[in-house]
């Protein structure tokens, strides 16, 4: 782990510093420094998922084609509309789900399960402070949004992606003790940001390449307006849209273990 890494060399050079500048009159500044350093490399950990800092996430696939990925869902109004799109076009996708929307809007969960897409964990609570949450509230909410989740569709996900994409060591320890594979992303769509559907396509169409996982947002009007046509963009493009589990070679469900 980078964190135990940093860590180490960050103490270290802590207590060299303290001994090397002590006389000198210039510890304490030598030692804030190093401080901030330490800090600033744990907050850029936190907020970079791709740094892999804390645990190990994908981000890219195996294979020359790319993958959908909606969090956030199921959205009453959105997600049905996102579904027809996929539908139509022949398309599969992930979607990271809350457990509490799952728990409101089971029929959506059943809908995207039998149109043979891949649900996974997103949480239950999808909480602004989750990252703050203790190592054993946060094993008991992704507990939960598995268990909703395999009450729906008697299948267990085996893959999470972290609310807002932060990190931290909690979430390193609960993972490993649940088995479950941290998903990431390469292509950040910025729908939540997007003005119009024009200002979202542009986004993804300009940076996409071959092997991306796109995160995209399923509670969002502008991207189940934009769909149909990054799909048929990258139709245009040569570029195959394939299920996540077979871009990444991983399984999506698993037997239900004695934790859930």
């Amino acid at each position: 782990m980078k964190h135990n890494i940093v860590t180490f060399i960050a103490v270290t050079v802590f207590a060299l510093s303290g001994i090397i500048f002590w006389e000198t009159g210039f510890a304490w500044l030598v030692l804030s420094l190093v401080a901030v350093i330490y800090f600033a490399i744990l907050a850029y950990g936190s907020f970079k998922i791709q740094a892999n800092y804390y645990f190990t996430s994908i981000h890219k696939g195996k294979r020359k084609s790319v993958a959908l990925t909606f969090d956030d869902g199921p959205d009453e109004e959105s997600t049905p509309k996102i579904l027809q799109i996929l539908k139509d076009k022949n398309v599969k996708a992930t979607f990271f789900v809350i457990g509490k929307k799952a728990e409101k809007y089971p029929e959506l969960i059943r809908r995207i399960d039998e149109d043979g897409h891949t649900i996974a964990n997103h949480s239950y609570s999808h909480n602004y402070l989750i990252a703050f949450f203790s190592t054993k509230r946060l094993k008991a909410d992704l507990v939960r949004c598995n268990e909703v989740i395999s009450g729906i569709i008697d299948k267990s996900p085996l893959f999470f992606r972290p609310p807002f994409g932060v990190t931290n060591p909690r979430y390193a320890t609960v993972l490993k003790e649940l088995k479950l594979c941290s998903i990431g992303w390469s292509l950040r769509s910025l729908d939540t940001r997007a003005k119009n559907k024009y200002q979202l396509i542009s986004r993804i169409l300009g940076v996409l390449q071959k092997r991306d996982i796109i995160l995209l947002h399923d509670n969002r009007s502008v991207t189940a307006d934009s769909l149909e046509d990054i799909i048929e963009h990258c139709v245009q493009k040569g570029i195959k849209i394939e299920p996540l589990p077979r871009l990444i070679d991983k399984e999506a469900y698993g037997k239900k273990p004695d934790n859930f």
